[in-house]
Formats: structure tokens, sequence, C-alpha cells
């Protein structure tokens, strides 16, 4: 891709020449991610800054490895100790209420 000029107007709009929009497969009313880095401006479809963070998550994914079964399990997890908390708020509140109901009979 050769590079182009373009011009940014006094309302801090840039026009991204046609042959550029169409090398990048950029359409009207597509939504672009801009990054400044470094004094300079990347420009990336939403879909592409999609492809580009997935791509790097998957690097630190070892092969066979499923997030959806690992997210599962965490979330189970969860829910067992939750549930086990409750019983023991549970089994507590019985223990006062009882222990409430003695020391009024005395």
């Amino acid at each position: 891709m050769d590079n182009e000029s373009a011009l940014l107007d006094r309302t801090g709009r840039l026009f991204i020449p046609a042959r550029i929009r169409k090398e990048m497969g950029w359409n009207p009313g597509d939504r672009l991610v801009l990054s400044p880095m470094q004094r300079e401006l990347r420009v990336l479809s939403r879909r592409q800054a999609i492809e580009q963070i997935r791509a790097e998550v998957l690097k630190h994914i070892k092969p066979g490895v499923s997030l959806v079964e690992g997210v599962i399990r965490d979330r189970r997890e969860e829910y067992r100790r939750e549930e086990e908390e409750y019983r023991r708020s549970v089994a507590r509140r019985k223990i006062r209420t009882s222990s409430g109901k003695r020391n009024s009979r005395g």
C-alpha cells in the first residue's frame, strides 16, 4: 500500500481516501478503533481490533485447553462455596433462634 495524504478539517474530521478504505475493507458506517501510539495513529475496524485481541489471547492458551470448560468449572466451584456459606448462615440462625427461645422461658 502506498502512502497517501489526507486532510484534517476544522472540525477535526479526517477524510480517508476511497482506495485506502477499500484496501482495508472499511465500509460507510463501520466503527473504527483509533489507538495513538508514540506519535502515530493506528486505525482498525472494530472487527480487526477484536481479531487482533483474540489472536493475542490465543497465544497464551495451551493447545487442548478449553476456556469455556475452565469458566464452567470456576463457576461451579463458586456456586459450591456460596451454597456452603448459605447453609452455614442458616444453621447459625437456627442456633440463635433456638437459644433465644430457651432464654425467654427462664
